[in-house]
């Protein structure tokens, strides 16, 4: 991580300076990224793929106003989630405007739950991970967000307050939270996991 941090800083510096190419390198460092927190969030591979895209145009549009090139990566996921959110309405929106007033409210087993994943350690056996998949889409939308930002791109505590805008305490509970929500989700669905 150290060294995308470096590679970064000196892209942003760069791009600042009025290299704009630089802005390749940085799409290059951090799209993956980008697309594993908008699939997670998502659960659907082209719409993770428009927030790549969404995101980074955001990125090259605004970069210019970061004032402190180390905060990038923060940043960055802040414009990621915003992407998701608009994104998670926008499809609410269409799916309310397109169902038949006759059909009658789905419950979430049969909701089409979010293909989001989350694997607890030692959980990674791929028939789970369906069951993984739902015990995390049952998350409400902060806590849910927590545990990918910080089990699945690795940020530190801190890091996940910036990016969630919050204090640090909250941050925490959270994370702590939406862990224990999973593990309960789990157990509903059939799945003994240890307790965070």
């Amino acid at each position: 991580m150290a060294f995308i941090k470096a590679e970064t800083d000196e892209a942003v510096r760069r791009f600042l300076n009025g290299e704009e190419e630089s802005f390749d390198l940085i799409v290059r460092l951090w799209e993956r990224k980008v697309y594993s927190l908008a699939w997670r969030m998502l659960g659907n591979k082209e719409d993770a793929q428009d927030v790549v895209q969404e995101t980074f145009l955001s990125v090259f549009k605004s970069l210019r106003r970061l004032r402190d090139p180390a905060s990038f990566p923060s940043w960055l996921y802040r414009i990621a989630l915003n992407h998701c959110r608009a994104r998670q309405k926008s499809r609410a929106f269409e799916f309310a405007r397109k169902r038949p007033a006759s059909v009658p409210q789905a419950n979430d087993e049969a909701a089409g739950l979010s293909e989001t994943a989350f694997v607890p350690s030692g959980a990674a056996a791929l028939e789970n991970a369906d069951i993984i998949r739902k015990a995390l889409a049952g998350l409400g939308e902060d806590h849910r967000t927590a545990v990918i930002l910080k089990e699945y791109l690795g940020l530190s505590l801190e890091e996940l307050a910036q990016v969630m805008e919050c204090p640090l305490s909250t941050a925490k509970s959270r994370l702590y939270q939406g862990l224990r929500e999973i593990h309960r989700n789990l157990e509903r669905l059939g799945i003994k996991s240890a307790a965070p």
